[in-house]
């Protein structure tokens, strides 16, 4: 293919989905171009979280602390409904004390407005070499076996260029321009409804009182809508579920919310140029493909969802997550096409169970049951940690995270031990490369996962209780539920790949090959 430009992977897109993507490629050694049509970020809160998973795959990205600097400091922890803010209370969730993340994960919820993140991951993208073009649009693509040919367009100037990637990645948002030319339909009940998001201004204190609001859900002026505080004392984010509405039709339905006819709201700008109403379409549908030949889909491009828990974004962060280390794996010659099928085949379940939970939490904060079904939603934690790749059925198994005990296909547990005399999660072991961990008395397997790896050809490292690692107490039998002579073999991502029941009953550098051979699709 004649282009402009080469680059072994383009991203379309540059939101959260599409920058995470850059990130987790760069630090994998993988050259990227972003293009985005949008001038710069968005300058609106828009998702407010992180939830613990998401803060994890940061962790592992190094931007662990810089996500935590850049945390709202005045954001509270109470959830509440009611007819208005100043009403009485309906429900209320928060404010006592809740199952605490730290007994699975090392990381906390982050309350961050989106752009702010995405200002970070934009900085670290770039940092990292990452090459983002922001004014630049799509306008065409084709591909073949040996890649995919795309031209874009400065929307400043017009001027259109070409870019050949060996790979492309569509995180285009909900409307993505990508699905619809690649003519991949999707599933679900589709279209839930507008919405008009702005950013106001007012002293509320009287109408708070004592309480630490993270976010409101009030019937007025109609169900649906929501306040919440954003960076200061007097500065919310309010969202109505209407088509349009101009700032004087705003500022009164703002006033209706608070339930303070006096209120006088200061409607801000919320894009650097000066728009202050933002219209939203709010959806749950699922691509019925993720891939189609050298392109994949991400984020809201293959799966849109209400924005309830920080589940819509934490999915498409741990898509491309997930597909990162693969295409890196072939990109450097260990691994053979065969494992980019696997991203479909694990993200798609999951991104089916993960928005049927957001519906269902949807309906339990604002009543709307658009699924008509009394079914109980899964507890939170299990649908962000728990989930199991290669189930099978309809959907994947949702483990609470206090039962991941390396099970094949979950995500691996996290504890607290010692290296180097430095204490760390277990997850710190798993950034770049496949690991393989042993207990105290599983020398065979990390002599033989040495021998295997270079007999393939394949990264690997291998840490060893006992002997690299310091085990404080129970961490490999009790939160692995592993014997002392057994191993474990993780993924990049931080998935289990593979488990043996104990001491090999063959040649140990056989059967690690075979679940390396597995794990990247070459022949053993």
């Amino acid at each position: 293919m004649s282009a402009d430009e080469t680059v072994p992977v383009l991203v379309v897109g540059g939101g959260l989905t599409g920058l995470s993507a850059a990130v987790f490629l760069r630090r994998l050694g993988v050259h990227v171009t972003v293009v985005e049509r949008h001038r710069g970020i968005l300058v609106h809160p828009r998702a407010r979280t992180v939830n613990p998973r998401t803060q994890e795959l940061f962790r592992q990205a190094g931007l662990a602390e810089d996500v935590l600097d850049r945390r709202n400091v005045n954001t509270g922890e109470l959830m509440i409904t009611a007819e208005t803010l100043a009403g009485p209370e309906r429900s209320r969730l928060g404010g006592e004390p809740a199952e605490d993340p730290a007994e699975f994960s090392p990381c906390p919820w982050v309350p961050v407005d989106q752009d702010r993140l995405e200002a970070l991951l934009r900085k670290q993208a770039a940092g990292l070499g990452a090459r983002l073009c922001f004014a630049t649009e799509l306008t065409s693509f084709e591909q073949d076996a040996d890649g995919v040919r795309a031209v874009v367009a400065d929307r400043d100037t017009g001027a259109e260029r070409t870019i050949a990637a060996r790979y492309m990645i569509a995180a285009d948002g909900a409307d993505s321009p990508v699905r619809e030319r690649l003519g991949i339909p999707g599933e679900g009940p589709g279209l839930l409804g507008d919405t008009v998001t702005l950013a106001f201004e007012a002293d509320l204190s009287r109408h708070v009182r004592d309480r630490r609001i993270a976010v409101c859900h009030v019937d007025r002026p109609v169900p649906g809508t929501v306040i919440v505080p954003h960076d200061g004392a007097d500065r919310w984010v309010f969202s109505v579920p209407v088509t349009r509405v101009d700032a004087t039709e705003a500022a009164d339905m703002i006033r209706k919310a608070v339930g303070d006819p006096d209120l006088r709201p200061r409607i801000v700008p919320q894009l650097r140029d000066g728009t202050r109403l933002l219209r939203y379409r709010i959806g749950a549908v699922i691509a019925d493909r993720f891939r189609d030949g050298r392109v994949f889909l991400a984020g809201d491009a293959a799966h849109a969802m209400p924005p309830v828990g920080a589940l819509g974004s934490g999915t498409g962060i741990q898509d491309v997550h997930n597909l990162a280390w693969k295409l890196a794996a072939v990109l450097d010659g260990h691994a053979g096409e065969g494992i980019l099928d696997g991203y479909e085949a694990e993200r798609r379940p999951v991104a089916s169970f993960t928005m049927r939970q957001a519906l269902l939490q949807m309906r339990d904060r604002t009543g709307r049951n658009v699924l008509d079904t009394d079914e109980t939603a899964a507890p939170y934690y299990a649908v962000v940690f728990g989930y199991r790749y290669g189930a099978g059925g309809e959907g994947p198994e949702a483990f609470p995270p206090e039962e991941l005990t390396a099970q094949v296909g979950t995500r691996a547990p996290h504890a607290w031990i010692y290296r180097a005399g430095r204490r760390i999660s277990t997850l710190d072991l798993y950034r770049d490369r496949p690991v393989l961990v042993a207990g105290p008395e599983g020398g065979r397997w990390t002599a033989g996962a040495r021998t295997a790896a270079d007999r393939l050809g394949v990264p690997l490292d291998v840490h060893q209780y006992g002997d690299d690692l310091d085990d404080p107490g129970d961490v490999w039998e009790g939160r692995h539920g592993m014997p002392p002579n057994g191993a474990v073999l993780v993924r990049p991502d931080g998935f289990v790949a593979w488990r043996s029941p104990g001491r090999p009953t063959a040649d140990a550098g056989d059967v690690v090959a075979g679940a390396l051979a597995g794990l990247f699709h070459v022949g053993s």
